[in-house]
């Protein structure tokens, strides 16, 4: 495992510790249609899964317009460290076989 350290005059060159991890990004997640809320507004493209809204009907946070009830194909959420674990071993063990 490779592990940058970082000095003060690596910030004033414009690095960043946020552009290195170890964490890769997950592939192949399964999808699945969501229940979602768009905005209404045809200019905006803000939406919210419904499963995050803790308003009955919620206001777009982008441009403070109403929503509407809709569905979109989406990945499903993975909760906990334990399921992510499991997905990149289901992930190696699809690619190795």
């Amino acid at each position: 495992m490779l592990i940058k350290v970082y000095k003060e005059e690596d910030f004033s060159k414009g690095e960043s510790p946020l552009r290195y991890s170890w964490n890769r990004p997950l592939e192949n997640l399964p999808e699945e249609m969501t229940n979602i809320w768009s905005c209404m507004k045809e200019d905006c493209n803000g939406w919210i899964r419904n499963s995050f809204s803790f308003k009955e009907i919620p206001i777009c946070s982008q441009c403070k317009s109403s929503m509407i009830s809709s569905k979109k194909n989406l990945p499903i959420l993975i909760s906990s460290d334990q399921q992510i674990k499991l997905h990149r071993k289901n992930q190696r063990t699809g690619a190795i076989s």
